[in-house]
């Protein structure tokens, strides 16, 4: 791709999110977006019991940041986003939370992270490598992570026809550049790291996505995320028609 094919993905990519954050667009995305709720705690159990004392980096610290959440776990970092007004919103929600010394807000291209090699101990991020050029992201995280250290993110991806069909149907919900992850992309990041994760969620759980707002849901949804986990366990073939994943990188080839 030529400089100024990438320049031109990048700007949109930060126009599209300067808008979402300064209209809170996001706030209008339907319920199926409730029944992500199993892949969200997988997340926050594997950041708390990893944050303490610990540096980190938050790839798209956007409205859901998850930055003041690991100062309060007792980690310090800084947050970035391509989004001008991403970053203004989180800086100025920075004077009214604890701790706003342990943590910093940057704009700043993904790809090309301005951070010394091995800076820190956790990188994550929720929904934001499928944005990126995969190789040059996966390359900056392996520079950027020290020994020992791990990436976590959690990512859709692209493999299942029902969930591609209603992306198809609400294309104002997602940038054009934007390229939910395959299997091979799993794959590939094995060149820049020596241990990969994945977990998988979220495929018969869609179901129960139009019961949002009843007193059924919670136990419709707990049961249906039991049976999708039975499913990936003994059913390894369905993984990859799972609507998320959550990968967990470590052992970064330096």
């Amino acid at each position: 791709m030529s400089t100024e094919a990438v320049q031109s993905r990048i700007e949109r990519e930060r126009e599209f999110h300067n808008k979402e954050f300064a209209e809170s667009e996001r706030a209008k995305i339907n319920s199926v977006y409730f029944v992500t709720r199993g892949s969200t705690k997988w997340y926050e159990k594997f950041l708390a019991e990893h944050a303490e004392g610990r540096r980190f980096l938050e790839y798209g610290c956007g409205p859901n940041s998850y930055a003041f959440w690991l100062a309060n776990k007792g980690a310090n970092g800084v947050g970035i986003d391509i989004s001008d007004t991403a970053i203004e919103q989180m800086r100025e929600r920075s004077k009214h939370r604890p701790f706003p010394e342990r943590v910093a807000f940057q704009r700043m291209n993904a790809e090309e992270l301005e951070f010394p090699d091995n800076s820190f101990d956790i990188i994550c991020g929720r929904a934001i490598l499928h944005h990126l050029d995969l190789r040059k992201s996966f390359s900056e995280i392996a520079r950027t992570l020290r020994p020992g250290g791990h990436a976590i993110f959690v990512e859709p991806l692209g493999h299942n026809p029902v969930i591609n069909a209603y992306r198809n149907r609400t294309p104002d919900l997602r940038t054009e550049d934007e390229h939910p992850l395959l299997m091979s992309d799993l794959t590939m990041a094995k060149e820049y790291f020596g241990k990969i994760e994945a977990q998988y969620f979220h495929l018969g759980g869609l179901a129960a996505a139009p019961l949002v707002g009843m007193k059924i849901f919670d136990p419709v949804l707990n049961l249906l995320d039991g049976v999708d986990r039975a499913l990936f366990n003994t059913l390894p073939f369905l993984r990859k028609h799972a609507w998320a994943v959550v990968l967990v990188f470590s052992a970064p080839h330096k």
